[in-house]
């Protein structure tokens, strides 16, 4: 295929050397460009097509905490803080909580993310193995020894709450 070009052999830009056999275009050229063109938009749309679905996994893994623990049970425990786990998406600690029989049961309770915990005001020290603490919070629905804690209180009466998930 070649362009024809008026003007005697020179583009309108007046230029030297810009012919029109300079201009010819082949079949070949034309299959090139349009199989890169090709590759690039099959690269860009598995590019997005995996992002996609990475964010989308990411938003089903997360859960609603009214579908886990039960508004209506709370419970109000008081035991010895065996483990911390300041972990994404939240926040566990463990405390062995005795019955009136005087057996021991572990409880695990939930917190917020650590991020949400630092920004009303806790650290990773906050809370340590051994401390002596009552819980208030909801149990979980399945009436197993989980919960989600709403507000940590020491013997000498220090708060420690972060005013989100359900119950509050």
């Amino acid at each position: 295929m070649n362009v024809m070009i008026s003007g005697g052999g020179r583009l309108g830009f007046g230029l030297p050397g810009f012919c029109a056999q300079s201009l010819r275009i082949t079949r070949k050229h034309e299959r090139i460009s349009r199989r890169g063109f090709a590759m690039r938009t099959t690269i860009a749309a598995g590019i997005t097509s995996g992002i996609l679905l990475a964010s989308g996994i990411q938003l089903l893994a997360h859960h609603s905490g009214a579908a886990e623990f039960d508004v209506n049970n709370h419970i109000e425990l008081s035991g010895v803080v065996t483990k911390i786990e300041w972990t994404n998406p939240h926040a566990h600690f463990y405390i062995d909580v005795k019955d009136a029989s005087g057996k021991v049961a572990n409880w695990n309770l939930e917190l917020a993310s650590p991020n949400v915990l630092v920004r009303n005001g806790w650290s990773r020290h906050s809370l340590k193995e051994g401390d002596q603490v009552n819980v208030t919070g909801l149990r979980a629905k399945d009436n197993s020894n989980v919960g989600h804690a709403n507000t940590i209180t020491f013997p000498d009466g220090r708060q420690l709450s972060f005013g989100s998930g359900p119950g509050n």
